[in-house]
């Protein structure tokens, strides 16, 4: 399975923080969430998001920050003509 990111820039006892870069038409690959998350799009674009009950479309808005609960697999594939960028902070604790 995938990380929840593309590169790990920061890790400590609390949180775990990765740099989340997708290219047009990449995709994550299936990846688990095992602890609550919140991301900041820095590049926003609409992603599509596979889970096991179905596909969706999730428009990332920059300047937004989303939260999300942990236990979450999915893979995400960026469906926009442009890069998507983000980052994202998993709350260990």
């Amino acid at each position: 399975m995938a990380d929840v990111g593309t590169k790990l820039i920061f890790e400590n006892e609390r949180v775990r923080v990765w740099e989340f870069t997708l290219q047009p038409g990449e995709s994550t690959g299936m990846h688990k969430h095992d602890h609550d998350y919140f991301f900041y799009p820095i590049e926003g674009g609409t992603l599509e998001v596979t889970r096991a009950t179905g596909i969706t479309q999730a428009t990332l808005n920059v300047g937004e920050v989303y939260y999300r609960k942990g236990g979450d697999t999915h893979d995400a594939k960026n469906i926009d003509d442009h890069r998507y960028h983000e980052v994202l902070v998993e709350l260990k604790t």
